[in-house]
């Protein structure tokens, strides 16, 4: 599992490879586009040349691409549905010249959640038809906030099935535990992998997202969390890592970024989940 952050793309793509480097990351986790927009930006392809000659220097390894947040591949609503599925298709080509591996989305918000995975799945369809991987397009669990869909593992697998495309998933601890899967012990985190294992299968966990939770389990509430400071815990967390059967090819921190050495402390803490015996890990839990 080769760890990493979420990382700003200001100042040019190649400036996230650089900010990756500094933090001794070996994976990352961009945006390709402003998140909060819907109108994108034209990449040259000088800047695209060079964020790829940069990234192979740099030997960082995954590239993963997060959509940005405004499309809602659920969305019934035609004009709505139509843009959400116009710039999937956009990001995913803009990856794919990137050289990403992996582009992470959420699944979307629908009022009626047998329309909405269908709706999702159609997207899906449509647009890995028109541009197959890589990047392989992985589809994340959701807390469940809202009507948002992917909260339970059957809803995901029911898309995968449908869409008929390869697809894999991308994991998060924190939208996991707020969905109620309670990875703080060994039963919940039996319960979340026995019905990935039945669904879609272990093998198509790609990314994790590790990040602790700011609420409580099954609050249906999105809030990341600097780990081991929020509900999941150091414990948790490291007993969630040592599964035999997780093998993602990156692990990826979306922490809160409120000080300049939140990413540094957070690596230093991941780094040690990874390595550090249990024994360790629940002295550090306890101070």
């Amino acid at each position: 599992m080769r760890l990493g952050c979420h990382l700003s793309i200001a100042g040019g793509l190649s400036r996230a490879l650089q900010r990756a480097q500094g933090l001794g990351c070996q994976s990352l986790q961009i945006f390709v586009q402003n998140p909060r927009a819907w109108k994108g930006r034209q990449v040259p392809e000088a800047e695209i040349e060079a964020f790829i000659a940069l990234r192979r220097q740099t030997g960082i390894n995954p590239l993963v691409v997060h959509l940005s947040y405004l499309p809602n591949l659920a969305a019934s609503e035609a004009l709505l549905s139509q843009r959400s599925r116009h710039r999937l298709r956009q990001e995913l080509a803009l990856a794919a010249r990137l050289e990403a591996d992996f582009l992470v989305c959420h699944p979307g918000h629908a009022s009626v959640n047998d329309t909405g995975v269908q709706q999702v799945a159609a997207t899906v369809a449509a647009v890995v038809s028109q541009i197959p991987p890589p990047p392989l397009l992985l589809l994340e669990n959701t807390a469940g906030q809202g009507q948002e869909l992917g909260w339970h593992i059957s809803q995901l697998d029911q898309i995968i099935k449908l869409s008929g495309v390869p697809v894999g998933l991308c994991l998060d601890t924190a939208h996991a535990f707020a969905a109620g899967y309670d990875l703080r012990h060994q039963v919940g985190i039996d319960r979340l992998l026995t019905e990935i294992a039945q669904g879609p299968g272990l093998t198509a966990i790609r990314v994790i997202h590790l990040n602790d939770s700011r609420v409580p389990l099954g609050s249906r509430r999105d809030r990341h969390w600097h780990l081991g400071q929020g509900e999941i815990g150091l414990v948790g967390l490291r007993q969630f890592l040592s599964q035999a059967d997780l093998r993602p090819q990156a692990l990826i921190l979306e922490t809160p970024k409120k000080q300049p050495e939140d990413d540094l402390r957070n690596l230093a803490i991941a780094r040690l989940l990874l390595r550090r015996p249990q024994g360790l890990i629940s002295s550090l839990a306890q101070t």
